[in-house]
């Protein structure tokens, strides 16, 4: 005999890839006519950009640019000078199975860079760099919410989870004319630019997104007077509304903000000074909205009167429980070979994050970020310095079951100090995240009775005593007598599922 089941919809996010795909960097590189010639190499550095990220069947179609930037002192005066080359790139990644809609997070990673002058205009430049991606899909089920049968004995659990109710992701540009103040000399050639965004406030507005927040622009540039190199901070506001199908005011969002091009051009003013910078800086929008549902699913099942096989299976779900944002100030301090006469600049051209799991209620995010700098050594020549130090953040945990991070970092500021030979660098790291519990559970798929083998049970007493272990679980003594669960919670005035103490119950005897 099979019990009919009614059945509920049940959710869960499924990631179906996570891996990488190495991109070669292979240049020879010309300098234009407007560069002077290479006397030696300072710095060398590749900076991949993803554009696009698609699902196209059982693949992941991803393409971008990089481009590749280096720093070198001239062979005229030994002057800083910069020259800079890009080329796009694509790849297609496949995937376990196909995958029309689903929430894609990608993101570059420079794995090594190599770059030699094979004569004082040309550069011979070699390397790679990685495509790392993350693939989730909704992984859609009904789940047995309940058996029919008056014989049947059912275990229920009630299921929280979090569903995607909603993705996007968006490209957009923040462009703003920037002037230098009269306190700065005009400026002659950009050596240096970066950008941080940061996400302030969103807004739900009938299926679109209403972001705001302020990009923090780096500069560094050789000015007109002297050849002397100066450095300019910028915050520019911005807002944007996106577009974000099926986003409501009751999900909760996830919103991360990401630089994929920094376009910053020298502007002369109505006289001919050059003292303004028209920047366009275009920023990647990740959008995901997620909803707290919840299911009542059968996690097991008797039969009063005959023998019962089950189908069961194990199913894990995952319940966003925190999204947070959050501040890490940091300090290394630098032993430095060489001495130093001026800082030129100071900035980090990358900072990376990643679970490492958890730890006495916390979860614990470790990563590394990049201190670049550029200075006048006690020769009287410029030279590159490089380190990347670690990082480690702890966050309280406010669920003891296992969870799951999905955290993102940038730098969103940098101060240094120079003392005698010692470099101490403040960095601020900003993080974003995302923590799912995950929960696993048994899930009842189906319950076969068979009618040729009836369940002996003692048809003498109405009740029966039974001396119980402490911890012992109501549910196997119920099944074990072929009665229920509520029958011995309500015949002995119990609001437990287990025996709290060893002692004596009285088991009723009902009849099938």
């Amino acid at each position: 005999m099979d019990y009919t089941a009614e059945r509920s919809p049940l959710s869960a996010m499924e990631l179906i890839y996570d891996g990488c795909q190495e991109q070669s960097v292979d240049l020879d590189l010309t300098l234009p006519d407007y560069c002077p010639d290479i006397q030696r190499i300072l710095k060398c550095q590749v900076y991949p950009r993803i554009l696009d990220r698609s699902l196209a069947g059982d693949h992941l179609e991803i393409s971008g640019t990089y481009q590749v930037k280096v720093f070198y002192l001239d062979a005229d005066g030994g002057g800083v000078r910069c020259c800079e080359s890009s080329a796009p790139f694509s790849a297609s990644i496949p995937l376990k199975q196909h995958a029309e809609k689903g929430r894609v997070k990608a993101f570059a990673r420079v794995e090594y860079i190599n770059c030699r002058a094979a004569s004082s205009r040309r550069l011979d430049v070699h390397g790679s760099f990685s495509i790392c991606a993350k693939v989730f899909v909704c992984a859609d089920c009904d789940a047995v919410s309940s058996l029919s049968g008056e014989d049947v004995e059912q275990r229920f659990l009630d299921v929280p989870y979090s569903r995607m109710s909603a993705f996007a992701v968006q490209l957009f540009q923040v462009e703003e004319v920037l002037e230098l103040p009269g306190s700065k000399p005009e400026a002659e050639t950009l050596l240096y630019s970066c950008a941080v965004p940061d996400l302030q406030d969103y807004k739900v507005i009938q299926n679109k997104l209403l972001i705001k927040g302020e990009l923090n622009l780096h500069l560094l540039y050789l000015s007109a007077e002297g050849n002397s190199m100066e450095t300019m901070e910028y915050a520019i506001p911005f807002s944007q509304m996106l577009d974000c199908e099926g986003i409501t005011e009751e999900a909760q969002s996830d919103v991360r903000l990401s630089v994929v091009g920094t376009d910053v051009q020298i502007k002369n003013d109505y006289s001919g000074g050059k003292v303004f910078f028209d920047a366009s800086v275009r920023l990647c929008a990740d959008v995901t909205a997620y909803e707290t549902k919840q299911t009542t699913v059968v996690s097991d099942a008797y039969s009063r009167r005959y023998e019962m096989a089950l189908e069961v299976r194990q199913h894990m779900v995952e319940e966003l429980t925190e999204l947070f944002s959050d501040s890490l100030p940091t300090r290394a301090v630098f032993t430095m070979e060489q001495g130093i006469s001026k800082v030129l600049d100071v900035w980090s051209e990358s900072c990376v994050v990643s679970s490492a799991g958890q730890e006495e209620g916390n979860l614990i995010l470790s990563g590394k970020y990049s201190i670049c700098m550029l200075a006048i050594g006690t020769d009287g020549a410029p030279f590159y310095f490089e380190r990347t130090p670690e990082f480690q953040y702890k966050r309280p945990l406010t669920e003891k079951e296992t969870v799951r991070c999905d955290p993102d970092a940038c730098l969103a500021g940098i101060s240094y100090r120079l003392s005698a030979n010692e470099l101490e660098v403040k960095a601020e790291i900003a993080l974003r995240g995302s923590v799912f519990t995950q929960k696993s559970f048994r899930m009842v798929e189906a319950a076969h009775a068979d009618e040729t083998k009836p369940r002996e049970q003692d048809q003498n007493a109405s009740l029966v005593l039974y001396y119980a272990e402490a911890g012992e679980s109501l549910w196997d003594i119920a099944r074990l007598y072929c009665t229920s669960m509520q029958a011995i919670q309500e015949e002995n005035h119990l609001d437990c599922e287990k025996i709290e103490g060893k002692g004596m119950i009285l088991i009723p005897m009902q009849a099938n």
